[in-house]
């Protein structure tokens, strides 16, 4: 039995990382993966069950900390198992009270660096490597203004990139969300696909993306040591784009305009060649290309397209 339970203790460390030798936190972390993904439309619901878990990992994290007596008040309740057993449970216990101080300590910085650092910087320091012009089109700024107001949100600033690759982002920049198209977007797509992009950008803010997004990210930071949290948090992201793309089209009065405008950026061979560095609540339009696509924070446009024809034949 001791065994056993020595075993079941190692095996939840490899897959969720270090954390409560306590069976049912296994069990329910495993039926919640499950139902996240059984979940398959329900973007909004995926994204409560995934953060759940992460919420749940964080706070048996911090129970190590309040807790000290933890493991001692275990053990004098329990009769099963043998010393051996309870001494390598103390051992967890210590590693866990460490990487739970590391890792909250981490999250702290991580948001303070955010909050009041990088959300307050203008675009042209945030982007360095990007050339921002000046000023954008009166028909795109009213564009965005119209559906800031379907989606009852305040409108935010528009600026355009000087950029030959199709790509549009939305960031908050100087305490204020600005969207951003390039210039090759504007040029690649129509007025009716500009306008599905711009809705998808505005989706973000209607559904509190940025504020979803960095929960999710500050759970990683501060579950640095848990595997398990660098593939949740990516699934988080990718559930937030599908959502966008939803909303948008309802936003706009149907999928046709966003399916349009995503199948001209995937036909694009140069929509992947830069990719704007910055804070951690960019939303980029473009789909992930790498080879662990269960890492990539944007789906494939292609399952976009797939998920956005779904909508149209319900």
């Amino acid at each position: 039995m001791d065994l056993i339970l020595r075993y079941l203790i190692f095996l939840s460390w490899v897959v969720i990382g270090p954390s409560g030798p306590m069976l049912w936190s296994v069990a329910v972390t495993t039926v919640g993966l499950f139902g996240a993904f059984t979940l398959r439309r329900s973007f909004q619901g995926r994204t409560i069950v995934l953060l759940a878990i992460l919420g749940m990992m964080f706070t048996e994290s911090l129970l190590f900390v309040l807790a000290s007596s933890y493991v001692d008040s275990l053990r004098r309740t329990s009769t099963h198992f043998a010393t051996a057993s309870w001494n390598h449970l103390s051992i967890l216990h210590t590693v866990n009270v460490g990487v739970a101080l590391i890792g909250g300590f981490a999250a702290i910085c991580t948001v303070l660096f955010i909050t009041f650092r990088k959300s307050r910087l203008e675009m042209s320091r945030l982007f360095p490597r990007l050339e921002l012009l000046e000023d954008a089109p009166v028909q795109i700024k009213e564009t965005v203004k119209r559906i800031a107001g379907l989606a009852g949100v305040a409108s935010p600033n528009v600026c355009l990139v000087d950029s030959g690759v199709p790509s549009a982002f939305t960031v908050r920049a100087n305490r204020r969300f600005t969207v951003a198209l390039s210039v090759g977007l504007l040029e690649s797509l129509d007025d009716k696909e500009t306008e599905a992009c711009i809705a998808h950008e505005i989706s973000h803010l209607k559904n509190r993306d940025f504020t979803v997004r960095l929960l999710a990210t500050l759970c990683k930071v501060a579950l640095f040591v848990k595997p398990l949290s660098y593939f949740i948090e990516p699934a988080i992201y990718r559930a937030r784009e599908f959502l966008a793309d939803r909303t948008a089209a309802e936003l706009i009065g149907g999928p046709d305009a966003l399916i349009s405008a995503l199948s001209k950026l995937k036909a694009s061979d140069s929509l992947a060649a830069t990719s704007p560095e910055g804070p951690m609540c960019v939303c980029n339009l473009s789909g992930g290309k790498s080879l662990l696509r269960i890492l990539d924070r944007h789906p494939d446009i292609g399952t976009r397209i797939e998920m956005l024809r779904e909508m149209k034949q319900t």
